[in-house]
Order: structure tokens, then sequence, then C-alpha cells
């Protein structure tokens, strides 16, 4: 028979040391520590060990939870998927709010990342918190405590939900000990509506970047820092021009960091790390989820930024197939979803540029097939969708497939009018989708970038086709209703004043009104055709700015040889170095030229004898070219790359290379823009009407 356990007294069980009492004796002895130390020697015959929940074991019991109000969830909406909340949770406010006022109870989150309904108020991560929130500074710009708690708020409220990435249950304190970056990262996107300190996203926006960087260059925490760049890029950062704006690059900087540290291959990443991991099915699944969201966030950047999307998005993971089976099991259905949209997006848009779309002479019947291509793929995958919202951004991206159709003219051929009317019919529909999100829901608080950029490419692709030839086969007052409906859109996406959701409202309007757009020298108008073909989808939206700045911005077309004299002076926030080469090209040519003859009253035409072109002019004069100064340097053996000091190096700056990301950068629309009173619930008709 096994002798039974023995148990030690209170004393000595508490001090978990080895106690040698004689339970069996009744009354018992004490044992020999309680009568060395004089101590009452006690056995409750009852005692059990009171063990205490772990931390593994609250997480598991708080996916238990998640899964259950999910499954309620699904079944009382019909469908899984995210969902913006409506504005019966915003208390019927426009953009801006406060948490205090937030209601959260209509999100339904299929991620796994939020807690279910009622448990985004502010004390719902009071038990993932072992103290109160302390306040922060960022370079001495301090936010108190209670501002860092409704920043998180908001965040975790109403951003969160599209990209979730985070863990909602701890505090602003665990977030701050985990990176910083990351928690600053979460108050400047808590704050782009926050009404009660609207200063918070003006200080912090202008801090953040600089420590974004910083925390790059760390690598003590790579996956933080992951998660607050994707957050940057998803809602960028408010600035008043393209130039400065870092996103794009911010958004490889994230890619690069995962892939460092293998976020692309199904596991734990033991393969990129130094010291032996443990298999953790849930920092697998977590891997992998933030590697869709930074393929996503990716593809978005560069489509919108007009540039070939570089990462590695072909197939999910690289790894083992079973092995991956099982993580895509486990990805929430929203975030396959979307990752699929993205991934026939990047396919488009690399098959694209492989057709030679910079010349205009491109094989056309090659562009249109694979445009019907990979948009019949998205439609395809449109019954798939989880929700309203992915249905939407399907949409989205089958309209920069669609914008490719505007390389294919001007061409021998003739426009493809079904196509063409078909995009009209898609950008309307979309744009009356978004202004019944917009009604419906908070999608003007928390549209991410891509979706703003996207509608302003709709508006575009609208008013250009509404200009053409096929303007007899379209429903005009539904494209205009469309149009403006994006102008306002664009202008409630606004954060700062005279940012870019403000000056692109300006620009469309003025362009709608426009006279001179799409007019060529000879005075025949080309609406359909691309004068800048390197941008792929975006190049109608960075061609409708050129025609902007030649009409309203009195600067010379680069792409027609127009002769209309560029006048920087017109433009009061002109940036330096554009006024440095201006200063620059005014030094140069201020030698005296000889001064030209007279030109006399031209006579009418036929009046004029026809004249000999003069040949002396062609004959080259070696005496007419001005020395060329050259530069003296030093002999090889005695330069080095520990002496250079760069003072030879005659490469132009950067910004002076890419003048095209200064759209409308400095132009002062201080002055009342015309204020179109367009109501976003009349866009009734969804496109085009051919009988």
């Amino acid at each position: 028979m096994a002798t039974p356990r023995r148990k030690a007294c209170v004393e000595c069980r508490q001090q978990k040391i080895r106690c040698d009492v004689e339970q069996n004796r009744t009354p018992h002895d004490p044992c020999g520590r309680c009568r060395k130390m004089d101590l009452e020697c006690r056995i409750l015959p009852t005692s059990t060990r009171n063990l205490r929940q772990t931390k593994a074991e609250m997480r598991r019991e708080l996916e238990e939870l998640r899964w259950n109000i999910r499954g309620e969830a699904g079944s009382a909406t019909g469908g899984g998927g995210h969902m913006l909340s409506t504005p019966t949770s915003t208390g019927g406010r426009g953009p801006n709010c406060s948490p205090g006022e937030y209601q959260s109870g209509s999100f339904s989150e299929v991620s796994g990342s939020v807690v279910g309904s009622g448990s985004l108020s502010p004390g719902y991560r009071e038990e993932g918190r072992r103290s109160a929130t302390v306040g922060r500074s960022l370079d001495g710009y301090s936010v108190e405590a209670k501002k860092i708690e409704d920043c998180f708020t908001l965040f975790f409220g109403q951003y969160h939900p599209l990209l979730p990435i985070l863990d909602p249950v701890l505090g602003p304190n665990e977030y701050y000990e985990s990176s910083p970056f990351l928690f600053w990262s979460i108050i400047v996107t808590g704050s782009r509506r926050y009404s009660d300190d609207p200063t918070i996203l003006d200080r912090a926006s202008q801090l953040i970047t600089p420590l974004a960087f910083s925390s790059m260059a760390l690598r003590s925490t790579p996956m933080a820092v992951i998660q607050g760049l994707l957050i940057l890029c998803t809602w960028r950062l408010p600035t008043n021009s393209m130039y400065k704006d870092m996103t794009h690059v911010l958004c490889g900087a994230a890619v690069h960091l995962a892939t460092q540290i293998g976020l692309h291959v199904a596991g734990v990443g033991q393969d990129f790390a130094r010291m032996p991991l443990k298999e953790n099915q849930e920092q697998k699944v977590t891997r992998a989820r933030i590697w869709m969201q930074c393929v996503v966030v990716s593809i978005r950047s560069s489509c919108i930024e007009g540039i070939p999307p570089l990462v590695i998005a072909e197939s999910s993971f690289v790894g083992d197939h079973l092995e991956r089976e099982d993580l895509l099991a486990c990805i929430p259905n929203d975030v396959l979803f979307q990752h699929k949209v993205h991934v026939v997006l990047l396919r488009a848009l690399s098959a694209m540029v492989r057709t030679d779309l910079n010349s205009v002479n491109c094989d056309i019947s090659v562009l249109r097939s694979l445009i019907g291509v990979f948009d019949l793929q998205l439609v395809n995958m449109a019954s798939s969708s989880t929700s309203d919202l992915d249905t939407f951004q399907l949409n989205c991206a089958r309209i920069h497939i669609l914008c490719f159709h505007f390389y294919a003219y001007p061409s021998q051929s003739a426009p493809d009018a079904e196509a063409l009317c078909c995009l009209y019919s898609l950008c309307v529909s979309t744009i009356k989708t978004a202004s019944t999100l917009a009604q419906n829901t908070n999608l003007l608080t928390v549209c991410p970038s891509f979706i703003e950029r996207t509608l302003t490419l709709t508006g575009f692709a609208i008013l250009k086709i509404s200009r053409s030839p096929l303007a007899q086969h379209l429903d005009l007052p539904a494209g205009e209703q469309a149009y403006f409906s994006a102008v306002q859109f664009s202008k409630s996406m606004s954060l700062q004043n005279n940012d870019l959701g403000t000056r692109t409202a300006a620009i469309m309007t003025n362009l709608w009104s426009s006279t001179k757009a799409f007019k060529r020298k000879d005075g025949h108008t080309e609406a359909l055709a691309l004068r800048l073909r390197t941008r792929l989808s975006m190049s109608v939206s960075f061609d409708m700015f050129w025609y902007w700045r030649e009409e309203f911005g009195n600067m010379s077309n680069p792409y027609n040889g127009d002769a209309l004299p560029s006048n920087f002076q017109t433009r009061a926030g002109t940036p330096q170095y554009v006024k440095q080469q201006a200063d620059q090209a005014a030094s140069a040519h201020s030698a005296p030229v000889p001064t030209p003859a007279p030109v006399p009253a031209l006579a009418p035409v036929a009046a004029q004898p026809a004249q000999p072109a003069p040949t002396t002019s062609l004959k080259f004069d070696p005496t007419a070219m001005a020395p060329t100064p050259q530069i003296q340097l030093p002999p090889p053996g005695t330069m080095g790359m520990d002496s250079w000091d760069g003072t030879f190096y005659d490469a132009p700056p950067m910004l002076d290379q890419f003048p095209d990301y200064d759209w409308a950068a400095s132009f002062d629309f201080s002055t009342d823009w015309p204020n179109v009173n367009v109501n976003m619930e009349h866009v009734h008709t969804a496109g085009f009407n051919f009988g």
C-alpha cells in the first residue's frame, strides 16, 4: 500500500521548506522549525494550494470569450467581417468626437484582436494594467494621463478594427514599456479626431517621424516597430505637400524589417533568430497575421503613389505547404479576403508595367486583355466578401485596374466605349457606396489613406470620361453628383488647415469648371488621353494635377511643349529649393545679350510673301560656345573616402530630381474657394444610360 502523502504545517508551507511534523499523533508534536522558533505548529486537514491563474490561461480564456462573442455577432448579423460603427454609436456627431461620447457596441470584429461589443470603454483594459496610466512626453511635449487614455480608447474603438494587429487588452503603460514608438503611433492616430485637444495631432505628428527612424536604428523591438509603421502607413500623417510625405519610405522599412525577422516564412522565425525559439502556435498566427497586413499595406501604399509594389506576395508564406494551410485556417476571413484582393492587384500592376505603358504605341490588345483578366478575377471574388466594407475596398481595387484603359488612348483604334462606360458606372456606384457608408457608419472618421486617394482617382476618371465623346451615352447628372460627392469626401478628410484634403477638394472643384483642361495647342480636346504615363493607375490623378497647375498655377506644361512661362512668384509658399533654382537661373541669364530688333506689326498672312529661311544661322560657330569650367580633381593617389568631403559630387539635390511630388504643394488656398453644396445622400443613380 502506498504511503500517504505527508502534509507540512502552515508555517513551513508558507516558507516552502521541508517540515518534519509527525501527523499520525493526535495531538501532534510541533515540528523542529516551529519548536526552535517558538511558533504555533498547525496542520490544516483541508488545506489545498490556491493556484493563481497564469497569463497563458488568462489569454486562453480571453480567446474563448472572443470566439463566443464573434459567434453570437455572426449569427445575429448573418455574416462575418469587420463593420464600422453606426451614427448612433457616435451620438449623431460629425467627424470629430471625444471618447466620453463614443459607444462601441456596434462593432463586430472577427480578427481575434478586438474584444467584443461593450469592451472598448476606457475601463476595458483595467484588468490588463497593474497601475494607473502615466503621463508621457516626447521631445519636451507632454501629454497628460487622461488624454492618453482618451486617445487609446478612440484608437482601439474606431481604428483598430480596420487594422487588427495589436492586443487591446494591454494598456498604455504596457505599450510604452514595450515600444515608445508604437505608443506614440497609437496616440497620433487616436488623436486624429480628438476634439478635446486637437493640438496633440499637430505636435505629435511633427515629432513621431524622427522617433520612427531612431526606433528602426535601435532594432530592440522590431515587431513593435513594424506594428507602429503599419499604423502610420494606413492613416497617413497630415501634411500640406506630397513631397513631405514619408509614408512610402516608412512602409518600405516595415516590409524590410518584417522580412529580416522572417515574418514571410511560416513558423516562429527560427531561421532568422540567434537563440533557440519554442514552438508556439499563437506566435505563429500572430506573425502570419502581421505579415499579411504588411503585404496589404505595402501594395496599397505603392498603388496610390503610382509606384510598382516591391513585396513578396505571390504566395501566402514561404515554407511547408501543410504548415501554411494550418496557419491560414487560423487567420480571420476578412484578413484573408483583403490579402487575396491585393495580391490580384499586385499581379495586375506588375503585368501592366511589362506592356510598355510609357509609350503611346503600346500593344493595346494585350493591355485590354490583361485588364479584362484581372478585373474578372476580382469580380469573381466579390461573392466571398465578408462585409460591405470589404466589397467596397474590392471595388476600389477594380477602379485602379480599369483606369489602365486610359493608356489605350490615343491609338489607331477607337477607344473601348463599353469598357470606359463600365468604368464610369463603377466609379459612380463606388462613390455612392462611400456616401452610404459615410452616412451609416463612421467611415469619414477612420477612412484609410488608400480609400481617400482612390476616391480622388474615381472623381478624376468621371471627369475625363464625361468630357469625352462618350458623354452622350452616360448619365451625366449622376456623374456630376458623384464627382462633387468625392470633392466633399476629400474636404471631410481634412485634419489641418490647408492640408492635402483641403487642397485636393479645391483642385477638383476648379477642374470641373475649367474650359482649358484637356485642350491641346491646336484647339482639339483629348479628354481620354494621358500625358503622364509612368505612375500606373495614379497617372490619371497626377495628369489632372498638371492640368490644374497649367491653368490655375501659371506653370509651364512640360508635356505638350506650350511656351507659357512659369511664374514661381505667384506662389506664396514656394519651396526653398525652387526659389534657389529660380535665382540661379536669373543670375545665369543676367549677362548682356544682343538686343533683337523690334518686331513690326504683323500684316495679314495673305499679304506676306514667302521668305526663304536663313541658312547662315545653321552653321556651327565654335567661338560662340562658352568654355565649360573644368573641375580640378586631386591626384588619385591622394584622394580617399576618408578625406573626401563631397564637394566634387555634382549630382542635383534629391528633391530636384523628383519635382512631380510637389503637386500644389505651395499654392495659397487661404481665400475661400467655391463652396459647392452637395448633399451626399442624394446620389441615386448608379451609372450610365444607353436608352
